[in-house]
């Protein structure tokens, strides 16, 4: 199963492009380009990073978001 942190990142990329993702580390502290797709997922990592989704994405990204991630655990 790919990480959350990794699918996070592909999401924002293809909505916000590379600015998104810069912000998402910015923003995060979280170098979210250092996690591939099959690394575990730090727990702090993935809190923060979902604190700061919302500022970044639309409600509207963050359901696709959510949904995918739901999907994607299943």
């Amino acid at each position: 199963m790919a990480n959350q942190i990794s699918r996070i990142t592909s999401f924002v990329e293809k909505r916000r492009l590379g600015f998104g993702v810069a912000r998402l580390i910015m923003m995060s502290g979280v170098n979210v380009r250092g996690f591939g797709p099959n690394d575990p997922d730090p727990p702090e990592a993935l809190r923060r990073l979902e604190q700061v989704l919302p500022q970044i994405l639309t409600p509207q990204e963050q359901q696709e978001l959510t949904h995918l991630l739901s999907e994607a655990a299943t």
